[in-house]
């Protein structure tokens, strides 16, 4: 009897995740949130742009890199997909600096994985400039040209306008999704980064339906 009672208990547990990895219909409000007003995106004319905001520090954000890598491989044609570094609370600056100088010298590729890689497998606290020039330098990257571009005017006017750009996405975590900017997907939301992957295939088609239809 305290079987048959242990596998009616797991049956009842396990049925939302049957439920969830059943579904194909997604709600406003339970499975994204609309942006309003929708935010300008930086895609190039007739593409959809899929942004996500990101923290290297977050561990979530870790977790669920492989996941977007994986389908930034297999995306449509016509979308168009971007890292966003958030800007959250002051703390976040230092690695949002460090992304647009990565950006602006052409060296994204080669640190954005081992940056999260360094972070959450080896344990680094890469918290400080001089700690980031350590670990830029070690990459193969040469120190003082990263650090005349953490300090340059273009990284500086970029992480200006992604402090302003971070509030009109009205995201209160990471990693959180923008697709064209005017829907938001986050884990909290979606459950699983799978069915979040899910939903934002949902929205790109929903987008492409919308904007064939303007």
């Amino acid at each position: 009897m305290k079987r048959a009672w242990t596998t009616v208990v797991l049956l009842i547990c396990l049925l939302p995740l049957a439920a969830m990895a059943q579904k194909t219909t997604f709600d406003e409000g339970i499975d994204y949130k609309v942006i309003q007003p929708p935010v300008p995106t930086d895609a190039p004319a007739g593409q959809i742009e899929v942004l996500e905001m990101f923290w290297y520090g977050c561990p979530h954000c870790f977790s669920f890199e492989p996941h977007i890598s994986e389908w930034k491989k297999n995306k449509p044609d016509d979308v168009y997909f971007r890292y966003f570094p958030g800007v959250l609370n002051p703390g976040w600056v230092l690695h949002a600096r460090t992304f647009y100088a990565a950006e602006a010298m052409g060296v994204l590729d080669k640190l954005h994985g081992p940056l999260f890689q360094a972070m959450h497998v080896q344990g680094r606290r890469l918290f400080t400039e001089d700690a980031i020039l350590r670990f830029v330098e070690q990459q193969g990257v040469d120190r003082e040209k990263f650090r005349e571009a953490m300090r340059s005017m273009e990284v500086q006017l970029k992480l200006t306008r992604a402090t302003r750009v971070a509030e009109l996405y009205q995201s209160s975590g990471v990693p959180s999704v923008i697709v064209n900017g005017r829907y938001l997907v986050a884990p909290g939301m979606s459950g699983d980064f799978d069915n979040m992957l899910r939903i934002i295939d949902h929205l790109v088609e929903k987008e492409r339906r919308a904007t064939a239809a303007r």
